[in-house]
């Protein structure tokens, strides 16, 4: 009787791909849960009663007054700006925060995306009260979109969030 020699060279081989392709995936189980906890499960919203209201402007070819209300139920920390500088856009792009100048009245702080309210009491713009603000412009604007923002609580850590369901369009006449 004959026997035939099996050759094992090919089973080896595949072994090792199996075990390779099964590290591969236990490898990426840890790192997608160990990742995971790294991104908010939901988004910050604010609260219902959050309202901002302009009520006045005046503004020339190279500088915008404004005199910003707060309507609302709650503290206001400041607000992002955005304007139109042509009379055919429909989405405010240009960033008017950092063209801010701070008043007289109502010392503000600027940053490159917003403009944070800074009174004299306390550093937020309670319900009722009024903040007035000063931008030197580049050029012509012809609409502002105010979005408010404020400190959510997530856990113990304060977080900026944007209220963007109390968002303000003004289409502006200047002279």
């Amino acid at each position: 009787m004959i026997k035939k020699r099996v050759s094992k060279k090919g089973l080896s081989v595949i072994i090792g791909y199996v075990l390779l392709i099964t590290f591969g995936i236990i490898i990426s189980v840890i790192v997608y849960n160990y990742l995971k906890s790294y991104v908010p499960s939901e988004a910050l919203q604010c609260p219902e009663g959050v309202s901002i209201f302009l009520k006045e402007y005046s503004c020339t070819d190279n500088q915008l007054n404004i005199t910003i209300k707060n309507n609302g139920k709650f503290n206001l920390e400041g607000y992002f700006i955005h304007a139109t500088n042509s009379s055919n856009d429909s989405l405010a792009t240009l960033n008017l925060a950092k063209y801010y100048a701070n008043s007289s009245i109502n010392v503000g702080l600027n940053t490159s995306s917003a403009v944070y309210f800074h009174v004299p009491v306390n550093d937020s713009l309670a319900p009722s009260e009024d903040s007035f603000n000063i931008f030197n412009l580049p050029n012509k604007i012809y609409s502002i979109e105010i979005i408010p923002a404020r400190f959510q609580k997530d856990g113990n850590t304060p977080r900026f969030v944007s209220c963007g369901s109390a968002k303000i369009r003004e289409v502006l006449t200047c002279s």
